[in-house]
């Protein structure tokens, strides 16, 4: 962009609210300006234009709660001072959901909550992955065992011992007459 074009190119005002600010860009004003407001911390602060007559402009004011005011902008004419009000007034009005994220953000907790809800999701994602792979493991384990039948039989075994049982253990291998073993049993 050559000097010439760069002189030339005009720039209209913008005003929008970003993670709870509420951002004016003004190069139309007399002395062109960028401001920025915490809506957060201006809950009671109004907007109005004041009239300087040995200026011959007319200016944005920022009043708050406590009475204090703050000069944003100056314009040559009541109207252009106006329209930015009217502006203003418009892109509060529709902010809606824009202006409570940025208290928690303010105090540094919004960036670290989403940091740390990144993580969390990734923690919790595993988590789940590795609980459904041991509840898969368990069914399988318990479906093999009901479709094979010689892991029945040794459940069965294993689950209803009888006191002959017991014995034949602790004597297998050693050898005992017919009568003994059928009064065992």
């Amino acid at each position: 962009m050559t000097k010439k074009a760069a002189a030339t190119t005009k720039f209209s005002s913008n005003i929008t609210i970003i993670d709870g600010k509420l951002i004016l860009s003004l190069p139309d004003a007399q002395m062109p300006v960028v401001w920025q407001m915490d809506l957060e911390k201006a809950q009671s602060s109004v907007f109005t234009i004041q009239e300087d007559k040995k200026k011959k402009n007319f200016t944005l004011i920022l009043k708050n709660s406590d009475d204090q005011t703050s000069e944003i902008a100056s314009f040559e004419s009541k109207q252009d001072a106006v329209d930015i009000l009217m502006e203003t007034s418009s892109v509060i009005q529709s902010a809606h959901g824009q202006i409570k994220p940025s208290a928690a953000n303010n105090n540094g907790q919004a960036a670290s909550a989403a940091k740390g809800s990144k993580k969390n999701d990734k923690a919790s994602a595993a988590l789940a992955l590795a609980l459904i792979f041991i509840l898969g493991l368990i069914w399988t384990v318990s479906a093999s065992r009901k479709l094979d039948p010689s892991a029945r039989k040794t459940t069965g075994a294993t689950s209803s011992t009888s006191p002959s049982d017991i014995n034949a253990r602790e004597s297998s291998g050693v050898p005992v007459s017919a009568e003994d073993f059928l009064n065992n049993r």
